[in-house]
């Protein structure tokens, strides 16, 4: 286990300055915002981070890296001693065994607040980051709210349903909320809504039917997460964080075309071609240790369930959650943040 201490920096946010918030999953596409944004707020920041995993996208950002694995709590306990709050963001999301995902997302989350337990830590929050995909597809004329059913279609979406269960049931002593995610773009990410829009960039528009979703830009994201954090309504409740509006996916098409501002040729790709092209994106995923852009699991679940809307106003009512940036603007945030960054 090794550990580097980074330089700080001061902000002048006197309700998170003296505090100690760990961050797990921090060198990830919401993990390194998140850090970002609590470092404006605070000095002490924790970044859990995999041995030999990739931090520079929070190299720089004055924070303490602890470098540890969540299926090793000898690795965790150095990491947790002292924090007021927990971010527990790491997760796998696809592209290996359904084994693996159940080791990491869901006794990942066990050995994390085991570790706390050994110390002696009470956080003031657990903030657990999951999924709208533990409640499955919504349907064409509906919206699922937080009580809803839950009925998760995928591994992934079981596995964050077992660690939502656990930290529910008794055998969990932490303050804890849930915030479920729907599809998060922005700034940096390389999967989910990313493959649209390199696509589109080199002209091309891939049809695949129907679709129609709830999406969040990741600086909203973050912004909820840090409300919920510190509002004593939010203990041991669940909120889906996203646009109030759904979005279809020509919608989706539209606005990104627009933005670039160029056409694009419709290439139709029938279900047996994209099988195999998200075959070899696993592989290659597997190969290089990075999140596949689509796996075949996600793949016929999307295309055989075409709605995923989701009830954002338990957030909104409850603790003032407001996704500032609708999907126009984010959009056009994250397109010129790709073509700055050679994205695109």
């Amino acid at each position: 286990m090794v550990e580097i201490e980074l330089r700080a920096h001061h902000d002048d946010d006197p309700g998170l300055r003296n505090k100690t918030i760990l961050v797990t999953g921090a060198a990830g596409f919401i993990g390194s915002h998140l850090v970002r944004e609590l470092r404006r707020r605070c000095d002490r920041v924790i970044c859990l981070v995999r041995p030999g995993e990739d931090i520079s996208r929070i190299a720089d950002l004055g924070c303490r890296i602890h470098y540890g694995d969540l299926l090793d709590t000898s690795t965790l306990t150095g990491a947790v001693g002292g924090v007021d709050t927990i971010f527990h963001l790491a997760a796998v999301m696809g592209g290996v065994s359904p084994e693996r995902l159940f080791q990491v997302n869901f006794q990942g989350t066990k050995n994390l607040v085991e570790a706390c337990r050994e110390q002696g830590v009470v956080p003031e929050r657990f903030i657990f980051a999951s999924s709208v995909t533990v409640m499955g597809p919504s349907g064409k004329d509906r919206l699922l709210n937080e009580d809803a059913p839950c009925r998760p279609l995928s591994v992934y979406g079981k596995s964050k349903l077992a660690a939502e269960e656990f930290l529910a049931s008794r055998e969990n002593t932490l303050p804890y909320t849930i915030i479920r995610l729907p599809v998060v773009y922005g700034p940096g990410s390389d999967g989910g809504l990313y493959i649209f829009f390199k696509l589109m960039s080199k002209g091309l528009q891939v049809n695949v039917g129907t679709l129609e979703a709830t999406v969040c830009f990741v600086w909203d994201v973050v912004q909820g997460m840090i409300a919920a954090a510190g509002c004593p309504r939010t203990r041991g409740e669940t909120y889906i964080l996203g646009e109030e509006k759904s979005y279809q996916l020509r919608q989706i098409y539209q606005t990104i075309a627009a933005i670039l501002g160029r056409r694009t040729i419709t290439l139709p790709l029938p279900y047996f071609v994209l099988h195999v092209l998200s075959f070899f994106v696993e592989i290659h995923s597997r190969l290089t240790r990075s999140i596949p852009v689509m796996t075949r699991e996600e793949l016929t679940m999307y295309l055989k369930n075409h709605y995923w809307k989701y009830d954002t106003r338990k957030a909104r009512r409850d603790f003032g959650f407001q996704s500032r940036y609708p999907f126009a603007e984010g959009a056009g945030i994250t397109i010129d943040w790709y073509r700055k960054n050679g994205y695109m």
